[in-house]
């Protein structure tokens, strides 16, 4: 019966806590190949340039593709660390993970929503709906759905690139 009365109150504590928390990429295009060399007898006794091999090319791949897996795992384990901090009631800490101008922003509203889940003990269930994606260079995003005790919400969030630190700039319910 209590739970009755404290579902309504705990659902909006929890949507406006999780507003407060908070494409696909194109692969870059790759290098035009070099001019042709040119005939003259000085270019005939030096000689050509290397030209890239298929090889080379390949192993460019290989290193982009190293590197957008290597950025959805951060951004994945990011996503998580967040939750398993909010799940701890700690503002403070939970700050980290914001930008600075996006921190001022919805500071005092991540405070005041975070005190229904730590009165009552609720702690929030987190699964990715869909994995980080760059959205534009240098903005990522991902998606979760938030599950707790008495329902769920499902979760936007994009990081941006703060001189190598990736930040929250934006985390919204939809």
């Amino acid at each position: 019966m209590v739970w009755r009365r404290l579902a309504l109150p705990v659902v909006l504590a929890l949507s406006l806590v999780l507003v407060a928390c908070g494409g696909s990429g194109d692969e870059p295009a790759a290098d035009e190949a070099p001019a042709a060399p040119s005939t003259s007898q000085a270019d005939q006794d030096e000689p050509a340039p290397a030209q890239p091999t298929s090889a080379d090319a390949a192993a460019s791949d290989a290193d982009s593709s190293s590197d957008l897996v290597d950025m959805v795992e951060h951004l994945r384990q990011k996503t998580f660390d967040l939750w398993e901090v909010y799940n701890t009631y700690d503002a403070d800490a939970l700050k980290d993970f914001y930008s600075d101008d996006y921190w001022s922003e919805k500071e005092e509203e991540v405070r005041s929503n975070m005190q229904p889940f730590k009165l009552f003990g609720v702690t929030i269930s987190a699964e990715e709906t869909s994995p980080p994606m760059e959205i534009e260079p240098g903005k990522w995003e991902t998606r979760h759905t938030a599950s707790f005790p008495l329902g769920s919400l499902k979760m936007v969030f994009i990081y941006e690139d703060f001189d190598g630190e990736w930040l929250l700039t934006y985390a919204e319910d939809q």
